[in-house]
Order: C-alpha cells, then sequence, then structure tokens
C-alpha cells in the first residue's frame, strides 16, 4: 500500500508530502493546477525515462519518494533485498529517485543504490496506472494471460505443465548436444581412429617417461656411478677406512666403561653407530656390484622416451594429457558408432514427453477458455454500468508453440460501439473508454490481480448522471480490496472518496507553485460544490454538495 509521496522541485510542485488513504482517495482541482505532476512524479517511481526540463526552474535537481506499507513482499522485491543483503524495517519500503538537470538519475530502494531496471520491476508489483496509455499493466498479453489464470485459479494446472515442458526442453537440450558429439564424432572418426591406433601401439602408462627418464640417466652416468661408489666403499672398509677405525673406537670405549659406568652410553651408541655404517658398505657394495653400462638398454629407453615425447608433442604437453586424449577419443568413437541407438532412444523420450506436455497443455487451455467465458460476461455486465451499454468485450485465444506458460496466447478485446470490430484494448483510441474498460476489468479481476495500488486518471472522460455514479461506485467497490486514487473532475466520484485531496496553483513574486491539501468537512464541501458548479460559493452548489455528502454518510460509505 502507498502510504506517503514526497515530491521536492518537480515541474510546479516545490516541497509536497501527500498522504493517502488504505482505500480510496481521489484528488482534484481546477485544469492546469498540477494534478498530472502527481502522476508524473509517480511515473518517475515506475522507472519512465527522466526529463531533465521537469525540474523546478532555479534548482538544479528534482526528488520523489515514496512509502510502501507492505503485508507481503512481492517476487522482485524479495529477490533485490536477498541480492543486497537487506531487510525491511517495520513492513515499510522506502523508494527515491533523484534527476539531475544534466539528465542522469539516481535511484533509492531501501536505502541501497540500485538500476532503473530494479527500479521498474519492483514497483510494477506495487502499483499500477492506467493514465491514457501510460503503464497499464493489463495491455500486455503476457500480464493478460497471467491474469486470466488467477482468474480462473489456473496455477495448479499450470505448474502440472510447467513441469512437463521443462522435462520436453531438458530431453530436447540433451538431444541436441548428443546430435553435436555425434557429428563431430562422425567429421573426426578418421583421425580419431589413427590416433587411438598409434596411442595403443605405444601403451603409454601413467608417469613412465619419468621413471624412463630416470633410469637412462643412471645409465648414461655409470661410469661416473662406479667411481663414486667404489671410493665410498674403499673409504668405509679399508684397513684405516672409516670401518675399522669405527670398531677399534667402540672396543677402547667399551673397556674404559667397565671404568667408568657413564660411559656405556657411548659405548652403545658407538656399536649401533657401527651397525649402521656397516649396514651403508655393504648396501653400497652390492650396488657397486650391479653397476652395469649396457648400451642396448640405454638405447632402448631412449627410444621409448622418443616415442613417448612423440606422443606429447601430438596429444597433449605430458603424459597423462595423452592417455585423457586416448580414453575420450574411445569415447567418441563408441559414440559415433553406437550413438544411433541412444539417439533413437532420446527421440522416443522426447516424443513421449511432448504427447504428455501437449495433454497438459490442452488441459490448461480448457480450463482457461472456461474462466474466460466467466469474465467475458463479467467485465461487459460491468461496462453497461459505465454507460457503455452496447460495448462488447472477448478474450481472444490463438494457439501457438509450446512456451513455458502453454499453448495459449491471449488478447483483450473490446467493441465499445455498435457495428465496429473487436480490437485489443491496447487499440482503443479514447482514454476515458480505455479507463472505463480498465476499471472494468480490474474491478472484475479484483480478487486475482496481485498489484495493491490501482492509481486511474480520466476514468470520468465524457461521462456524467447516472453513469457517473456507476463509476463511483464500481471505484468505491475496487477501493475494498485494493488500494484506489482517482484523479477526477466528477463530484459523485469525489464524494464517495474515503479520503480527499485538493490539487491548487499559486502564484508568488511571478514564481507558479502547485500544492496539494487534504480537505474535510467544510472545506470538502466547498471543493465538492465547485466540483458541481464551479462556484464553491454558490448556496445551490453547496447544497448539492451536502446532500451528496450526506447521502454517502448516510449509506454508510465515509
Amino acid at each position: 500500500m502507498l502510504e506517503r509521496l514526497e515530491i521536492h522541485n518537480y515541474a510546479l510542485i516545490e516541497d509536497s508530502v501527500i498522504e493517502f488513504d488504505d482505500h480510496f482517495t481521489v484528488i482534484s482541482g481546477e485544469t492546469g493546477a498540477g494534478k498530472s505532476i502527481i502522476l508524473g512524479a509517480l511515473s518517475l517511481l515506475l522507472g519512465q525515462r527522466a526529463d531533465a526540463q521537469a525540474i523546478r526552474s532555479g534548482t538544479d535537481s528534482a526528488t520523489v519518494a515514496a512509502s510502501f506499507y507492505l503485508e507481503h513482499i512481492p517476487g522482485a522485491l524479495a529477490a533485490f533485498l536477498a541480492r543486497e543483503s537487506l531487510h525491511l524495517e517495520e513492513q515499510t519500503l522506502i523508494i527515491r529517485r533523484t534527476i539531475k538537470a544534466n539528465g542522469r538519475s539516481s535511484v533509492s530502494i531501501a536505502g541501497a543504490m540500485a538500476t532503473l531496471a530494479d527500479l521498474g520491476s519492483i514497483t510494477t508489483e506495487l502499483f499500477d496506472i492506467s493514465a491514457q496509455r501510460d503503464h497499464q499493466s493489463l495491455l500486455s498479453p503476457a500480464k493478460q494471460l497471467a491474469v486470466l489464470d488467477a482468474y480462473g485459479q489456473c496455477e495448479e494446472q499450470l505448474s502440472t505443465y510447467r513441469a512437463a515442458y521443462d522435462e520436453h526442453q531438458r530431453l530436447i537440450k540433451a538431444h541436441r548436444v548428443m546430435v553435436k558429439e555425434m557429428e563431430q564424432a562422425q567429421r573426426e572418426a578418421d583421425y580419431l581412429r589413427f590416433s587411438i591406433d598409434e596411442i595403443a601401439q605405444v601403451d603409454p602408462k601413467a608417469g613412465e617417461d619419468e621413471e624412463l627418464a630416470q633410469e637412462a640417466k643412471v645409465i648414461a652416468s655409470a661410469e661416473q656411478l662406479h667411481e663414486a661408489v667404489h671410493l665410498a666403499v674403499s673409504h668405509l672398509h679399508d684397513s684405516s677406512a672409516a670401518l675399522p677405525m669405527l670398531h677399534q673406537a667402540h672396543q677402547e670405549i667399551k673397556e674404559a666403561s667397565k671404568i667408568d659406568s657413564s660411559l656405556s652410553t657411548l659405548a652403545q651408541r658407538l656399536d649401533e653407530a657401527y651397525i649402521e655404517v656397516q649396514d651403508i658398505y655393504e648396501s653400497l657394495r652390492d650396488y657397486l656390484g650391479q653397476i652395469n653400462f649396457s648400451a642396448t638398454e640405454l638405447d632402448r629407453l631412449q627410444s621409448r622416451l622418443a616415442l613417448l615425447q612423440r606422443l606429447k608433442k601430438k596429444y597433449g604437453p605430458t603424459l597423462d594429457a595423452v592417455i585423457t586424449f586416448y580414453e575420450d577419443g574411445l569415447r567418441r568413437l563408441e559414440l559415433g558408432e553406437e550413438g544411433e541407438v541412444a539417439l533413437k532412444e532420446l527421440e522416443g523420450q522426447i516424443e513421449r514427453a511432448n504427447e504428455l506436455m501437449l495433454i497438459e497443455a490442452e488441459k490448461l487451455s480448457v480450463e482457461r477458455k472456461k474462466a474466460a467465458k466467466l469474465l467475458q460476461s463479467t467485465v461487459e455486465e460491468k461496462l453497461q454500468h459505465l454507460g457503455m451499454q452496447q460495448a462488447r468485450f472477448e478474450i481472444a485465444f490463438e494457439q501457438i508453440a509450446p512456451t513455458s506458460v502453454g499453448i495459449d496466447a491471449v488478447n483483450f478485446e473490446i467493441c465499445a460501439n455498435p457495428g465496429m470490430d473487436l480490437l485489443p484494448i491496447k487499440a482503443v483510441a479514447s482514454g476515458g473508454e480505455l479507463s472505463r474498460i480498465m476499471l472494468a476489468v480490474k474491478t472484475s479481476l479484483a480478487a486475482a490481480d496481485e498489484i495493491p495500488t490501482l492509481i486511474f486518471d480520466e476514468v470520468d472522460a465524457g461521462i456524467g448522471g447516472s453513469v457517473a455514479l456507476a463509476v463511483a461506485q464500481q471505484l468505491q467497490q475496487l477501493g475494498q480490496t485494493h488500494q484506489v486514487v482517482v484523479i477526477t473532475h466528477l463530484a459523485s466520484i469525489a464524494s464517495r472518496a474515503d479520503r480527499h485531496l485538493v490539487v491548487h496553483k499559486e502564484i508568488h513574486q511571478s514564481m507558479s507553485r502547485s500544492h496539494i491539501t487534504a480537505v474535510e468537512d467544510e472545506a470538502r464541501r466547498r471543493e465538492i460544490a465547485r466540483m458541481l458548479s464551479g462556484d464553491a460559493q454558490s448556496s445551490e452548489s453547496l447544497d448539492h454538495a451536502s446532500k451528496l455528502l450526506a447521502k454517502e454518510a448516510g449509506d454508510g460509505l465515509l
């Protein structure tokens, strides 16, 4: 619900704060007083293009801010709050837009900077303007279909259909991927067979190149290794080498420990060291006996390494990449050779999924057409009460290729005058007729339309008398389920409102300013009188105004 609207330095409005009733608010005033400025300000909050010329003369920016009380958070707003890690305090949302003289604008939603796309997606779920051709959500065929589904309570069947549609789309996507892979595999089949055969003949093993390189390095350095190990063995075992000397040292300390037992530990450690060095000596001696330079073995290793290097150069920078290429190539060959069977099976699944999807789509379409008949008669009846006695309203269906919302494209069509063709409501030329059509549709859809705040302009164009009373009644009825704001020139409509705002213009120091004030009691009676005759002082107009207001009060409507 729109609680409060603040307008600063926008067109003729310098500073105004407007508070709205929960149900039915009217805005009246002399022609040119600035009522349309309020609509312009609200349009800025719907993301409409900003016009720098609308900034009040003498200032460099204009700001429009609105406060909404939300019992439920709509989807687009919920997504924005989650994305920005925000939450609403006391269920209140504040939206602000500032336009600057250079044509740029800034947007703030719940205190966070936002884009115009964010603004538009959020506010179109909060309020709707029916003003000539601006922002009528029901002019969109997609919105018309969504509202028809809500009116006919088709959501459950739509959900069932959508699950079938999503499964069909998933299978089609899988089929597309499989066909692409098969075509690619067929184009590469000869190359893959040659590559796989080449790799298979070599039969590389993971890490083999590193192991072979180490073996070749050892064989190529056999002479150097033999010399180094031979010297090490000599240093350990000759008469004056490490082992004999270590053994002698152990014997000396062992004897000394018989005199001083504190040396026993050191004697033990020398004994352990002697055993360890002896083991090292024996290992080196065995290694020395195994060193053997083999030109034949070295050639074999180097040849094998050359084969592996060639594979790495052709099929991957590493041997692991070569093996992966081999395994993937086998799979792709199998797909090319055996994929026809899998493809036929997948095509069978797609056909069955398509049949199920169409069955569910047809069920959904039947529900929609039943709902459309009821909605058509309801809207036509309301149009008759709104002074369009000969109007015909129909919901035209066109079968289309399946989409996520079914096989139906709908269009709300109207024939306002006998003998004329039915046309989409967006093609209706008269702003007043369009507003009344929208009013009839919105009243009929009151329970189904989730937009909480509905704003009407020109709903009273070209009407009067009993028709005006019928329009007033429809607006008041709509105000029981929605917040309704109406800009009107008709006293019969204004008298039904729960809150009455008046726009008036004054000139001060050669500058025009528009002001918006709430009127009650005598001030309201005088405004109703002005709307009746143009004279707020006429006793006849004042009496008539009193009767209108008294009638509404007597009916329990105020």
